[in-house]
């Protein structure tokens, strides 16, 4: 976890280091209509073991396009946002998940939130379509459910997740141009969210997803 906020604490610095530099030379008001975008998407994830659970989200970022390599293209997009998501548990009879453990034989949907920062680095254009593939991730985010989840039974009893917790993913993906003001993007991410417990205390959700949305 310390390893973790140091590479956090790090990569801001140098990220807001070369923001500081960009305005600098150029007049602030400027800059910031400029480089602001807006992100609206919706994904899908499903959990890639054996705990059978899917999750939808829609959500809105706010963008910083940082470092222009040229006028047309930047090599790093800052944002921070905010998405709705709805997790579906689809175990319909008892189930072994991917530690041996016996999940519920019941099914729910459980709704929340989850609030994230994201640093996006542009690896390579295309230019014959008008395109750019990228890399992307974040080290922390915060992701919270409408009651304990994920649960599951153990040889020792029932055993639940957290509301509250610490999420993090890592994806890659491509950004396209639509028309001059409007780009769409896809992304295909790992998404991992628990309190950093062990499992068999504090049962994590792993998933992957596909994102698809609008910058403008």
């Amino acid at each position: 976890m310390n390893k973790k906020i140091v590479f956090t604490l790090l990569f801001c610095l140098a990220t807001f280091g070369a923001f500081a530099q960009e305005i600098k030379s150029n007049n602030s008001e400027n800059w910031f209509k400029r480089h602001f975008n807006q992100r609206i998407y919706f994904s899908y994830y499903g959990s890639y073991y054996h705990d059978n659970i899917n999750m939808l989200q829609g959500g809105y970022d706010a963008v910083l396009k940082l470092i222009d390599i040229t006028p047309k293209y930047n090599l790093i997009d800052f944002s921070i946002g905010l998405n709705g998501l709805m997790a579906f548990d689809q175990v319909n009879e008892p189930k072994q998940d991917n530690f041996g453990n016996m999940r519920p034989d019941h099914s729910k949907i459980t709704p929340g939130f989850e609030l994230n920062w994201c640093a996006r680095l542009f690896i390579l254009p295309i230019s014959k379509i008008n395109a750019r593939l990228y890399v992307e991730g974040l080290g922390m985010s915060l992701v919270v459910y409408a009651r304990e989840f994920p649960d599951i039974n153990t040889t020792n009893g029932r055993a639940t997740g957290s509301i509250v917790n610490i999420g993090s993913h890592v994806g890659m993906g491509m950004e396209y141009q639509i028309n001059d003001n409007l780009k769409g993007y896809t992304s295909i991410r790992l998404f991992h969210a628990s309190n950093g417990k062990k499992y068999v205390d504090n049962p994590a959700l792993d998933a992957v997803g596909i994102i698809m949305g609008v910058q403008f």
